[in-house]
């Protein structure tokens, strides 16, 4: 089974098994709707449990959950650090030119002229647009807006991404 993560609980938040969660999913309203079935994963302690959300609100650029199996302080405490993840398999489809970030990372970026230029660590979101964090073959980062300006074409299954980039973008 493949996972999409959309979070990481950092902390209980109330006695009622509030937590609250850095979320990584562009997504929130749609994958924290109630009843929704999520899974909360640690890597590290290679444990993963099932549980459906009962209420959710975002507050401050941090999300707030309640699951129903886990409402009581004393039940979620130890999932502090945990993800929450979904199946991606349980997904709906994407729309057309839109990509799960998960898809993206380590994806090899080619330039114009059909040369490797680097492979993407990261996506970056700022308020203009989603970045792709690229590391170059010099170990420097380049960030290139994911914006059709740049980006001409993206292929998942090959895991590659064809990128234009203007003169002056990485340095010689």
């Amino acid at each position: 089974m493949k996972y999409l993560s959309l979070g990481v609980i950092l902390k209980t938040h109330g006695l009622k098994g509030e937590v609250k969660v850095k979320s990584s999913t562009n997504f929130a309203l749609l994958r924290y709707k109630k009843n929704n079935k999520v899974y909360l994963y640690s890597e590290k302690k290679q444990d993963l449990k099932e549980v459906h959300i009962l209420s959710y609100s975002s507050i401050n650029g941090f999300d707030y959950l309640i699951f129903k199996e886990l409402n009581d302080i004393n039940l979620i405490t130890k999932f502090i650090g945990y993800q929450i993840v979904v199946n991606k398999e349980e997904q709906p489809p994407l729309k057309k030119y839109s990509y799960y970030y998960d898809d993206l990372i380590d994806c090899k970026v080619i330039d114009q002229n059909n040369i490797e230029i680097g492979i993407v660590t990261k996506i970056e979101e700022y308020s203009a647009n989603e970045t792709l964090r690229i590391r170059l073959s010099n170990g420097k980062d380049l960030l290139l807006p994911f914006v059709k300006a740049f980006i001409k074409n993206v292929d998942i299954d090959n895991k590659t991404i064809n990128a234009e980039l203007i003169k002056g973008m990485i340095e010689k």
